[in-house]
């Protein structure tokens, strides 16, 4: 890969603008079949957030051999129609089993087209650019999270359970033209004679890295103990708390504001590696304590406040923890360490519901999330000493050169 000189911002922000109308309409759809359920109780809830996680584990590496053997030109137009065509059909009345296997296949395409598009921003940002190419896509994807709990909370209260339905499978299909409106494509390396694509290369690359390694295994920590919140919080919100679908989906709205306020100052503030370092773990710290605090809010409007500022700090993971992850991997391996590193925080994210679903159940939900939250915070304190000091031998070693 030829590095680009100069970023390409207008194309990023494009790239960017679609894909959040596109991410808009799976948080209406997610939102949707979590509220629709809930009434099935927490188990069904996680089997949902299961069902539509599966894909990222069991098809990444296949997934980032797709992103990096194949055109983005190839890939989007097919994995756009199949997910759309999908998505539809979730608004239709169907038996149970039929809505986990539109939400499996949908999330597949999904699983695909997410490594396809993160190979492109390499191609269209210099390396100095990285971290605030990755604040400036993450503050327009924060800015459909912000949009997408409130309309899904309004659409749901005045139409029922249609229309988000529509808008996403909408959003989803009209991707398939996005590469050929922005004009852009990642041509892949053509294999050597002989050569063969090896699938789970992603894999041995984030465990030979001692730096990806340690941030892998700190955000898997994170995320597992995290994503009961996930599970949990419909029923804190609703039947706790006494909160509506508007209520719930300002909740998420208000995580989503903070995400998108700290994006935009990571966009627009070009800072050094090792302050980038040092707002991560800052970050990382902050987001591992939020759902202990969740856990004894006295009501909603506390919870708006935590998720607010555990937006603020998510942020810093997928701007600063992913943009050192681009920075330390070879162009030509990007789509499966990016497809490897999504199926490690899924894993994360599926054992964490599986797990949270049944402890709900059996010792309510309050217990559940300051449990997790204690033991959030002890992964950050165990593991990002070692983030820290593989990072700052990275910053060191190239101060030097």
């Amino acid at each position: 890969m030829i590095e680009p000189t100069k970023t390409q911002w207008g194309k990023i922000q494009g790239i960017a603008l679609a894909r959040a109308f596109s991410l808009l309409g799976s948080g209406l759809t997610m939102f949707t079949l979590i509220f629709r359920e809930q009434k099935a109780g927490p188990a069904a809830v996680a089997l949902l957030l299961i069902v539509g996680t599966l894909p990222v584990i069991i098809f990444s590496p296949w997934a980032g051999t797709i992103a990096d053997r194949f055109s983005t030109r190839q890939v989007i137009p097919i994995v756009a129609v199949v997910g759309g065509s999908a998505i539809f059909l979730l608004s239709q009345d169907l038996e149970h089993w039929m809505i986990l296997a539109l939400l499996f296949i949908a999330n597949t395409c999904a699983s695909i087209s997410g490594p396809t598009w993160a190979k492109l921003t390499p191609l269209l940002a210099a390396k100095e650019d990285i971290s605030r190419a990755m604040g400036t896509i993450q503050s327009y994807f924060s800015l459909a999270g912000l949009a997408g709990p409130f309309l899904a909370g309004i659409l749901i209260k005045a139409t029922g359970y249609f229309w988000t339905f529509v808008i996403d499978a909408t959003f989803t299909a009209l991707m398939a033209f996005v590469p050929f409106i922005m004009k852009v494509n990642h041509e892949p390396q053509e294999l050597a004679e002989g050569e063969k694509s090896n699938t789970t290369e992603g894999f041995k690359f984030l465990m030979k890295s001692p730096l990806l390694r340690s941030l892998v295994i700190l955000v898997f920590g994170l995320v597992f103990c995290v994503s009961v919140v996930n599970v949990g919080d419909v029923f804190l919100i609703t039947r706790i708390m006494g909160g509506d679908s508007f209520i719930y989906g300002v909740v998420g709205t208000l995580f989503a504001l903070g995400l998108l306020l700290s994006n935009i100052m990571i966009g627009r503030t070009k800072v050094s590696m090792t302050t980038e370092l040092k707002v991560l773990g800052l970050g990382m710290g902050i987001l591992s304590v939020s759902g202990a605090f969740v856990g004894v809010a006295p009501n909603y409007w506390v919870v708006m406040i935590i998720w607010f500022i555990a937006g603020v700090a998510n942020a810093t993971i997928n701007s600063y923890g992913v943009g050192m992850m681009i920075k330390e991997t070879p162009h030509e391996l990007q789509g499966r360490v990016f497809a490897a590193f999504g199926a490690v925080v899924s894993v994360a994210s599926i054992g964490s519901m599986g797990i949270a679903g049944l402890a709900i159940e059996f010792f309510g939900v309050r217990e559940v999330f300051v449990v997790s939250g204690i033991a959030a915070l002890a992964a950050f304190f165990i593991l990002f000493p070692t983030v820290y000091r593989e990072q700052t031998k990275i910053i060191k070693a190239s101060s030097a050169s």
